[in-house]
């Protein structure tokens, strides 16, 4: 860890920045200021920071610190979005850390539990540390259906199993040219979850996807969440369901009454685990009757896709998503269109339907209901059986708009921006289940 790093904690609080200030050492500069905006905004124009703390642990004595630390992270996001930033709080005050993750916190720590404190920070750091220079990178994407029968979880399934595809290209790319898969790998011939994609599976009706797949799995969702503590590589790779190609899938539990046990913030930090670990992460969340939540994951993806067709009933749905997202204050430049089984003759065109919306279009997909029955009744999926197909063109198409090569204009952007941003991604938010 370098010692060049300059860490700004922004807290009137002196005895919390002492305890960070102990966490933090040998890691970097510590700077401690109070939590005002004029203060912030002149660090940020300081280039030798590389990461903001803002302190989200709450006052019994000062009702409004909670309000300010809030002010403090949207200010943040309006200034220099790229900025990685954390929120310092206590694992038992959940409303806090919902909080953090709402108004856009890419992170949260414990403050009475430094090794957590150090081991995030070192986490981070070692994954950007493993990314070559030679890499492609994914960005991350959120799938929701605006209604169901929309065909999100097929295109989440497919989707996820295309980038899988790719990125085993890109790693025997990289083994015949003496590249290295993962610095951190442990066992030789095992492929580094850096080099998987991750099949989030929270569409309703539960585990469709694993379906498709033809997969089963006893690691669910809430089993995610109850180990969060012990969630390693080697527990992913144990644990979680993969395909033959390297794909890894976790869906929600059968019983939908579990998830009354887990807490939304924990839910977040589970995704956001993921995340860290997989190379890329499809989630799907077709269906998933949670505005606060879906708003949380939104936060924390680089992209998120609303899936909808052209009938009147799929885009009144669309307009109702719409403005459930603007109350939880995520705005349409968040969020990207895609039209499925689109044809023009069906009704509106997608470029009416996105600026009626003020979407960005993302992509259209055609109308190819049969051929994807005809396969996924066989227990294959569409690209294998005809990988010509219209409808796998043009979610190939789609697939490659996730790949940022890393000699790219956005990769070079993000090496400027800070230490943490070439993998949290220059669009993620934090943000969390039923």
């Amino acid at each position: 860890m370098s010692k060049h790093n300059r860490f700004v904690f922004f807290s009137s609080d002196t005895e919390i920045a002492g305890k960070l200030a102990d966490s933090l050492e040998d890691m970097g500069t510590f700077v401690h200021e109070q939590p005002a905006p004029d203060v912030l905004t002149r660090h940020l124009d300081d280039s030798l920071v590389n990461m903001v703390f803002l302190d989200f642990v709450p006052d019994d004595a000062d009702n409004e610190k909670l309000a300010r630390a809030i002010d403090m992270a949207r200010l943040l996001n309006r200034h220099k979005p790229d900025m990685p930033s954390v929120a310092v709080g206590r694992m038992n005050s959940p409303g806090a850390a919902v909080a953090a993750l709402r108004a856009g916190v890419n992170d949260f720590v414990d403050v009475d539990n430094p090794e957590e404190v150090r081991d995030t920070v070192k986490r981070l750091a070692r994954r950007l540390n493993n990314v070559h220079e030679d890499e492609t990178r994914y960005r991350n994407v959120l799938i929701l259906g605006v209604r169901t029968g929309m065909g999100a979880t097929l295109l989440a399934v497919h989707l996820a199993s295309l980038l899988q595809e790719m990125q085993n290209s890109d790693r025997n790319a990289r083994l015949q040219t003496g590249g290295k898969s993962d610095a951190s790998q442990q066992d030789a011939g095992m492929v580094s979850l850096q080099d998987r994609t991750c099949l989030l599976d929270l569409g309703l009706p539960v585990a469709d996807g694993m379906l498709y797949l033809d997969l089963n799995g006893n690691f669910d969702f809430v089993e995610g969440v109850r180990n969060l503590r012990r969630l390693d590589r080697t527990m992913l790779m144990s644990a979680m369901a993969h395909d033959s190609t390297g794909l890894s899938v976790m869906a929600l539990p059968r019983d939908l009454d579990q998830l009354n046990n887990v807490s939304h913030a924990d839910s977040l930090f589970l995704v956001e685990r993921l995340r860290d670990h997989f190379g890329v992460m499809v989630v799907d969340v077709g269906g998933m009757p949670n505005p606060a939540f879906i708003a949380g994951l939104v936060r924390l993806a680089d992209e998120t896709w609303l899936v909808t067709d052209q009938s009147i009933a799929a885009l009144v749905s669309l307009a109702d998503i719409l403005k459930e997202f603007q109350e939880d204050g995520i705005s349409s430049n968040e969020l990207s269109l895609v039209v499925n089984r689109y044809d023009i003759q069906y009704g509106m065109s997608a470029e009416q339907i996105a600026q009626r919306f003020g979407l960005k279009l993302k992509g259209t997909l055609p109308d190819r209901t049969l051929a994807i029955m005809k396969s996924t009744s066989q227990g294959h999926l569409l690209h294998h059986d005809a990988p010509k197909d219209p409808y796998i063109k043009a979610l190939r198409a789609l697939a490659n708009t996730l790949a940022v090569p890393a000699a790219g204009k956005e990769r070079a952007q993000e090496q400027k921006s800070g230490w943490l941003s070439s993998f949290l991604g220059r669009d993620t938010r934090s943000g969390s289940a039923r």
